[in-house]
């Protein structure tokens, strides 16, 4: 009797285990594969205000900063800001989420992090909701 209850024991062990290996194995299949990062590469971007672009008709905001809007106080130097930035230069966006039907991005010129350079350039803050503090450190 000892021998069947041991069979027993290990043929429902075994069962348990395979159920489990299929389940594991369906749950990492139906798991979504980690997207590569998308690239947004904007030739002269047009501006909605001093963290807002507009690339090939997409709408990408700047990821980790807060500029004034274009109508508040300090919004049309920040937009002038932006726009000395990335005038006629090429921006390379990496998106990082959505947002507002927006892209939210962080875009550079060649190496310089367009966030970071509004805001050494005092038109922009951290945003540490979003940033974590990533661009705490950089002030005029």
């Amino acid at each position: 009797m000892i021998r069947f209850t041991t069979y027993l024991i290990l043929a429902v062990a075994g069962f348990c285990g395979l159920v489990a290996a299929v389940a594991l194995a369906g749950y990492l299949l139906a798991a979504p594969a980690r997207a590569e990062p998308r690239l947004i590469v904007c030739e002269s971007p047009g501006l909605i205000d001093g963290d807002t672009m507009v690339c090939a008709g997409e709408r990408v905001r700047l990821w980790g900063i807060q500029a004034p809007e274009r109508a508040d106080p300090g919004g049309p130097a920040a937009t002038r800001a932006l726009a000395e930035i990335t005038k006629g230069q090429t921006v390379i966006c990496i998106a990082r989420g959505r947002s507002y039907e927006r892209v939210v991005a962080q875009c550079f010129v060649g190496d310089m992090d367009v966030a970071g350079e509004m805001v050494r350039r005092g038109q922009a803050v951290d945003w540490p909701k979003f940033s974590r503090g990533h661009y705490a450190g950089i002030g005029r």
